[in-house]
C-alpha cells in the first residue's frame, strides 16, 4: 500500500534561496511515516509510550533531484518492503505535475525500549501495511563505513532539544550537525546525496566529537563517543553503484 499526504511545509523549512532545507525533508519524510503507522493501526507514540516497542532508524538514504521552492505544491509517498530480519521505507517528494524530486529510504530494525533488545516483527503487523515490491531507488549503494583518517574534529555540546522521545538524539539532528561541521565550499554547491548509519544511539549527557574529511568526492562526518563510531553521515558522495 502506498500512502500519500500533500505537504504542509512551514517558513522555517526553507532557505534563504526559498528552497526546501535537507533537514526539512527528512523530517517531512518522518513525519509521512508515522502517519502512515497511524492509519494502519499501529502508532508510533502509542507503540512507544503503551507498549515499549519502537522502530529504530538504522540507515538512511536521501537523493534530492531539485529542491521545491516555497511557492511549490508537493506531496510525499511512502510505503514499507519487508525483509527477513528488517523492514525498508521508501519515500517519494513529488510536484503537483508528478515530477520526482527526492527519494529516500529507510532501514527498521523494531526495539524493545525497556531492554534495547532488536525484535522481529510479526507477520500480522507487516501484513498490515501490505507492502510493496518496489523500491524507490533502482540501484544499491556500498556500505557506508568511517573514514580511515580525518581532517577536522569539533566537540559538541548536546542539547535537552536535540533528544527525540525515546531519549536519544534525534535523527534530523544529526543530518544538521553534520551540515554544520561541513565546509562552505561543498554546500555552497547544494545537497544532492545523504546517506547516515547509527550505529548506537547517543543521549544528552553522552560526550560527543564530530570527525569529518573529504571522501568519495563528498563530506563525511564521524559521531564519536570516545573511541566508538556511534553515527556517519555522508553529503555529496560521488559513488559507483554496486
Amino acid at each position: 500500500m502506498i500512502f500519500t499526504l500533500p505537504v504542509t511545509t512551514r517558513v522555517e523549512d526553507f532557505d534563504q534561496k526559498g528552497l526546501l532545507t535537507p533537514p526539512a525533508l527528512l523530517s517531512l519524510f518522518e513525519n509521512t511515516s508515522a502517519r502512515h503507522a497511524d492509519q494502519v493501526g499501529y502508532s508510533v507514540m502509542k507503540e512507544s509510550l503503551c507498549c515499549g516497542l519502537a522502530w529504530v532508524v538504522t540507515n538512511w538514504r536521501i537523493e534530492i533531484l531539485r529542491a521545491p521552492s516555497y511557492e511549490e505544491a508537493f506531496s510525499v509517498s511512502t510505503w514499507l518492503r519487508n525483509g527477513p530480519r528488517q523492514a525498508t521505507r521508501e519515500m517519494l517528494l513529488k510536484s503537483e505535475a508528478g515530477e520526482i524530486l527526492a527519494r529516500g529510504q529507510a532501514k527498521l530494525c523494531m526495539v524493545d525500549r525497556r531492554t534495547g533488545t532488536p525484535m522481529l516483527s510479526s507477520p500480522e503487523r507487516m501484513a498490515a501495511y501490505d507492502p510493496e515490491p518496489a523500491s524507490a531507488f533502482p540501484d544499491r549503494l556500498p556500505r557506508l563505513r568511517p573514514p580511515v583518517s580525518y581532517t577536522g574534529t569539533e566537540t559538541v555540546l548536546l542539547r535537552r532539544s536535540d533528544m527525540d522521545y525515546n531519549g536519544h538524539l534525534h535523527n534530523t539532528a544529526y543530518l544538521n550537525l553534520a551540515l554544520d561541521a561541513a565546509p562552505l565550499e561543498i554546500l555552497s554547491q547544494g545537497v544532492h546525496t545523504i546517506r547516515i548509519s547509527y550505529r548506537s544511539p547517543l543521549r544528552r549527557d553522552d560526550p560527543l566529537v564530530l570527525k569529518s574529511t573529504l571522501q568519495n568526492g563528498g563530506w563525511v562526518v564521524s559521531f564519536m563517543r570516545g573511541e566508538e563510531v556511534c553515527a556517519i553521515v555522508a553529503l555529496n558522495e560521488q559513488l559507483k553503484p554496486l
